[in-house]
């Protein structure tokens, strides 16, 4: 039985055999991890620009943006942006919320997480997952 749900850009259906997410996240992660691998460069420059003008900011500067670029990137990349996960890979699935933002998480086998961005009203969704993924 296919279940279909509006999401914020887009819409995610449900199949006996696979999840189809219709969303811009590859368009988001190319564009997330071009700025973040500019930030990693700058905090780089700004940390070598510390042995030509030898001034301490540019080092603890450069030091701290660089790594906190790395390290967010590094991060950014562990998720999955797929558009279609077989039930098979599917770890669970749960209806999260931070501040006023609803999002459905989707941890897969191989340790990945697959972030959907949600609309305001997800009780229907809520009740989809409760009765078919909850279960499991």
């Amino acid at each position: 039985m296919k279940q279909i749900f509006k999401i914020k850009k887009g819409q995610i259906q449900f199949d006996k055999e696979k999840i189809t997410i219709k969303d811009d996240a590859k368009k988001q992660r190319w564009i997330l991890t071009s700025i973040l691998c500019l930030g990693a460069i700058y905090g780089a420059l700004t940390f070598l620009k510390y042995f030509k003008s030898g001034e301490a900011f540019d080092y603890w500067f450069g030091l701290f943006i660089g790594l906190l670029n790395f390290i967010i990137l590094v991060i950014w990349l562990l998720r999955s942006f797929r558009s279609e996960i077989s039930l098979n890979e599917v770890k669970s699935i749960r209806i999260k919320q931070r501040f006023s933002n609803k999002f459905l998480d989707i941890k897969l086998d191989n340790r990945r997480l697959r972030r959907v961005n949600l609309n305001d009203d997800v009780s229907q969704l809520k009740e989809y997952i409760q009765t078919n993924f909850e279960s499991k």
